[in-house]
């Protein structure tokens, strides 16, 4: 898959993740250098964003304002990940107040990889680009997406959307006929 970085296309690799696929679990790691695992099959659905540097406007940003629509939504787990250092990670949370959502670091780019999206070239080659990807419970992707243009943004109506329908959706589970009616 590409994206554009300032217009000039770039490669990303890793494996492109579709909705209904499978979300591959993922070792990210916090500020402090322990190691989480994201993705798969979670107890409550998953938002992962994907960051390319809290030190750019349009990320910083992005992060603030998901920060501020997820304000109150119960059953997600909001993860942002980024390749940002760990000592700026740490200011930038606490400086910001990021609050409802864990920011991870992909240190190893084993996310990046596992779910394609790790710039292989240009100015910003190992860094990823911006995307998010909704995961239910039961640990199938619901909605993915990877900005086209690295400088724009998420489309936050539609992932906020996809979020809500996610969460709110009823398990299908087991279907009792109607055997006991003559």
């Amino acid at each position: 898959m590409q994206i554009t970085v300032h217009g000039t296309p770039v490669t990303l690799e890793g494996k492109t993740r579709k909705v209904g696929g499978e979300a591959p679990a993922a070792k990210v790691y916090t500020p402090e250098g322990a190691q989480e695992v994201i993705g798969m099959i979670a107890p409550t659905t998953q938002l992962l964003i994907a960051i390319p540097s809290l030190k750019t406007e349009v990320c910083s940003l992005g992060a603030k304002k998901f920060n501020d629509l997820l304000a109150g939504i119960k059953k997600l787990k909001t993860v942002m990940v980024t390749t940002d250092d760990p000592e700026f990670v740490r200011d930038f949370v606490a400086k910001e107040g990021i609050e409802n959502a864990s920011v991870f670091i992909d240190t190893d780019r084993d996310f990046a990889k596992k779910f394609g999206l790790l710039i292989s070239e240009g100015k910003l080659k190992d860094r990823l680009a911006r995307a998010c990807f909704i995961i239910d419970t039961e640990g199938t992707i619901t909605y993915t997406e990877i900005v086209p243009e690295i400088v724009d943004e998420i489309n936050y109506d539609a992932c906020m959307d996809a979020v809500d329908a996610c969460v709110n959706a009823k398990k299908k589970g087991h279907v009792h006929e109607n055997w006991m009616r003559v």
